[in-house]
C-alpha cells in the first residue's frame, strides 16, 4: 500500500495530502473538509508576481517562468520557489509542460530574482527551492543565482531539482554545473516517471527520484546517494 502523507502548515493551517488518488481525496473531504484542489510539484496554487525590473547590459540573467512563496511541497519546511523556463528532457506526463519552452517566461536579472525569493514580505521561509523546466538548461544563470542567494543570506537552505541524474550532471563540461551543485544543500534528481508517481511521498514526483544531501560531497566521498 502506498504511503499517505499529511502536511499541516503551522502558519496558515493549510492541509496538504500526498499519496491519494483524486477519488479518494474527494471521499475524504466529503462532509469534513472544503473541496480539495489538486496540485503537484512545480504547479503552485498561488504564484507571486514576477519582479518588474529592467536588465542592465552585462548583468547575469535567468529566464524565469514563475515564482511563489509558502510552499510545503518542494523541499523541507516552508519555502520560496522559483521555476525556470526551458526543459530539453520533456518527461511524459509532466505536470508543468507550460515551462518547456526556453523562450517562455521573462528574462530577469539574477539580483532581482534573489531579492524576490528572499522578500521579507513574501512569507516565512525555511529555504529556497529552484526547479523547472530544467534548471541545468541555464547553468550559468543558475550558478549566479545560487551564489547571489549565498551572498545575501549565507545560511539559507537551497534545494535544487533536476531531471538529470547527479552522475550525468557531473559529466557535463560546463564549470557552472559543478558550481551550482556545490552551492546546493539538497538535490532531487532524475526524470519524472508517471507510472512511478503513486506513493512518491514528500517532495518527489515519482519514486525513482533521489533525495541527495550535499550532492558533490556524496560523489567525492564515494557514498551512494539514496
Amino acid at each position: 500500500m502506498a504511503d499517505i502523507v499529511f502536511i499541516i502548515d503551522e502558519a496558515t493551517g493549510a492541509l496538504t495530502i500526498e499519496g491519494l488518488a483524486d477519488e479518494a481525496a474527494l471521499a475524504l473531504a466529503e462532509g469534513l473538509l472544503p473541496p480539495p484542489r489538486a496540485f503537484a510539484c512545480a504547479r503552485p496554487l498561488a504564484p507571486a508576481r514576477l519582479p518588474a525590473t529592467s536588465v542592465s547590459p552585462g548583468a547575469a540573467t535567468l529566464r524565469v517562468f514563475r515564482l511563489w512563496h509558502g510552499s510545503v511541497a518542494e523541499g523541507p519546511g516552508r519555502r520560496s520557489v522559483v521555476q525556470l523556463a526551458g526543459c530539453p528532457i520533456r518527461c511524459a506526463g509532466c505536470h508543468s509542460r507550460e515551462t518547456w519552452d526556453p523562450a517562455g517566461g521573462r528574462t530577469l536579472a539574477v539580483a532581482a530574482v534573489a531579492a524576490a525569493l528572499l522578500d521579507p514580505d513574501g512569507a516565512p521561509r525555511d529555504g529556497i527551492t529552484v526547479l523547472g523546466g530544467e534548471p541545468f538548461a541555464q547553468p550559468d544563470g543558475l550558478a549566479d543565482l545560487l551564489a547571489e542567494l549565498r551572498r545575501r543570506q549565507p545560511g539559507i537552505h537551497i534545494t535544487l531539482y533536476s531531471g538529470y541524474a547527479l552522475e550525468a550532471l557531473t559529466r557535463r563540461p560546463e564549470p557552472t554545473v559543478r558550481m551550482a551543485l556545490d552551492l546546493a544543500d539538497l538535490l532531487i534528481d532524475g526524470p519524472f516517471v508517471a507510472r512511478l508517481s503513486l506513493g512518491a511521498g514528500e517532495w518527489r514526483g515519482s519514486t525513482n527520484q533521489r533525495l541527495i544531501a550535499r550532492p558533490v560531497q556524496h560523489l567525492t566521498r564515494g557514498v551512494r546517494p539514496r
